[in-house]
């Protein structure tokens, strides 16, 4: 029995569904770049140290750790469409709440809602998406899904920076997180009339913990997931703090360092492809190309960054950028062959655990604390104001470590390869 005729999937009804999820996964990205696109107005406007605007982008990975495996659990067990309802609505209400925040704890509390709001929304959409399109139009159908990623992080970080600037309604930097509260309540309401697909079973409590054992005692996998982990931390430095160190760097307003960050990032989508790419056209020769190829493009990363900086420092602005366009790719290029990883090296019924795990150790080890590192540095590195630019510094040899970690990987993944296809 083929899934059109158990589920009735495909259709006007399907379509509809991946419109709107896919509207929602915009807007989920939009609400979590307003931040880092308004940090140096809320910065001035509630005089916060450096540390803690950097805790204001942390709650929200900590939150993201403890939260996405079992709220993914929920939706797959309760309602996919009941469960991303309810976290497109708590995730907007938290981004409203933040332009309402007076002080350090209200923005803390509310980043922290918006982290429990979109915790599971990734997976959760994913698996609805999927899960209402025939097997063979899967691929392009989850093609179109995560276009949200960079879309909305592009949206996000400009129109953010352009209606702060704007002080629209006189609101100056909490005019954006109005804003984008709207959509997503209105999608979260609109996305209950979807079709939702019945849970045809899962893996019991017992299998869903051998599976992670399994998981944690492979060395390629381990090293992998640390390594995705740094460069994590890597991402998450430069997404939080980018925008803020182009207005003390070149000393422009948050519209037009949004901009910057704009473009930087809407070149850096041609990563995953390029990085996938090369990849598989090593691995012809190489069984162990994808980590290996994760383990160049960390080194690189970590070396153009570091002469971004100082290039930067000579004011050198326009090759500066296109270094930053530069380190950009690299972010993301890293990603396709280590996530491929995290799939090549588990039997099938083991992929979503592994990418579970993944997700947990990411963001449970270095990627949440980024912000906040950078922040504390910037402040006690800093003679009587923050200098970011000397705590921007350390964030290169993360890289390194990142490269150093997907190269171990790389050594023992023939060994752990052979395992899995015997």
């Amino acid at each position: 029995m083929n899934d059109k005729t158990a589920f009735g999937v495909g259709g006007a009804s399907a379509l509809f569904t991946l419109v709107t999820v896919t509207l929602l996964y915009v807007i989920n990205y939009m609400d979590r770049m307003v931040l880092a696109a308004t940090l140096p107005l809320i910065k001035a406007d509630l005089s916060l140290s450096d540390a803690e605007c950097g805790w204001l982008g942390t709650i929200y990975f900590i939150v993201v750790a403890v939260l996405t495996l079992p709220i993914s659990i929920l939706c797959d067990r309760w309602s996919r469409k009941k469960s991303i309802s309810l976290m497109a609505i708590l995730w907007s209400i938290s981004t409203y709440l933040s332009g309402v925040g007076s002080r350090f704890s209200h923005l803390f509390l509310a980043r922290g809602g918006v982290g429990v709001g979109e915790a599971g929304f990734a997976p959760g959409g994913i698996a609805y998406v999927s899960g209402s399109f025939e097997e063979e139009k899967r691929g392009k159908v989850l093609g179109i899904f995560n276009l949200g990623m960079p879309l909305g992080s592009i949206l996000g970080i400009v129109l953010a920076g352009y209606v702060a600037k704007a002080n629209l309604f006189g609101l100056g930097w909490r005019a954006p997180f109005y804003l984008f509260a709207i959509p997503g309540i209105i999608l979260g309401i609109i996305v209950l009339f979807t079709r939702d697909y019945p849970t045809t079973g899962g893996g019991s409590a017992t299998e869903v913990w051998q599976g992670i054992l399994t998981v944690l005692k492979t060395p390629t996998l381990l090293f992998t997931y640390f390594g995705v982990a740094a460069m994590s931390f890597v991402g998450g430095a430069v997404g939080h703090w980018l925008p803020t160190y182009f207005v003390r760097s070149r000393g422009v307003d948050v519209a037009r360092a949004s901009l910057l960050m704009g473009g930087i990032i809407a070149v850096a989508v041609l990563g995953p492809v390029l990085g996938g790419i090369a990849a598989d056209r090593w691995r012809k020769r190489r069984l162990n190309a994808r980590p290996l190829t994760a383990a160049v493009v960390a080194l690189l990363c970590g070396i153009i960054m570091y002469i971004s900086f100082f290039v930067e420092l000579s004011g050198a602005f326009t090759f500066a950028y296109i270094l930053f366009i530069a380190v950009g790719i690299t972010l993301f290029a890293y990603t396709a062959p280590a996530y491929a990883v995290s799939q090549d090296l588990v039997p099938l019924h083991m992929r979503s655990v592994s990418m579970g795990v993944l997700v947990l150790i990411t963001y449970g080890s270095l990627a949440a604390y980024a912000p906040l590192v950078v922040g504390y540095l910037s402040d006690v590195l800093g003679a009587r104001e923050p200098n970011l630019t000397a705590a921007l510094m350390f964030v290169p040899p993360v890289a390194f470590l990142a490269a150093l970690l997907f190269s171990l990987a790389s050594r023992y993944h023939d060994r752990d390869i052979g395992k899995v296809r015997r």
